[in-house]
């Protein structure tokens, strides 16, 4: 079970490895992100299983005691669904960003704002707008 609650720390779950920033993610290699993944699922998985081995055998010997490591193992298969929902949302999020917006979307976007240029003479204000917007925050 340490493994399990050497990852919680304040009520919030982190990486096994440790932290793992946005950035980091969109630079990593699929097969790599996979595999971090994959690895962050199987320990909740053992973690789980685990603590099912622990309230077994405490139910053979306090009722109350696996009434309530009962209730706490719901609540941790909940926590790793949730986790595994995230890990998803992350992968499509990155698959969207990396396959559709960068190599598709940007372009699109750039070539309607030159076509707009040169029919009008300006640029649309929702592209000028989020120009500056990024040059602010970049």
């Amino acid at each position: 079970m340490s493994n399990f609650w050497g990852a919680v720390h304040f009520g919030r779950l982190f990486y096994f490895r440790g932290f793992m920033e946005a950035k980091d993610m969109l630079t990593m290699p699929d097969p790599e992100f996979r595999a971090h993944v994959v690895e962050y699922l199987v320990a909740h998985d053992a973690a789980i299983a685990e603590n099912t081995k622990v309230t077994r055998k405490v139910e053979a010997t306090a009722d109350q005691v696996a009434e309530d490591t009962a209730l706490i193992r719901s609540i941790l298969s909940d926590v790793a669904a949730g986790a595994r929902f995230m890990c998803r949302l992350a992968a499509a999020w990155r698959f969207f960003q990396k396959q559709v917006f960068i190599p598709i979307v940007l372009p699109v976007i750039g070539l309607y704002g030159l076509w707009f240029y040169t029919q009008f003479h300006r640029f649309p204000a929702w592209l000028a707008d989020c120009f500056k917007f990024l040059m602010a925050v970049l």
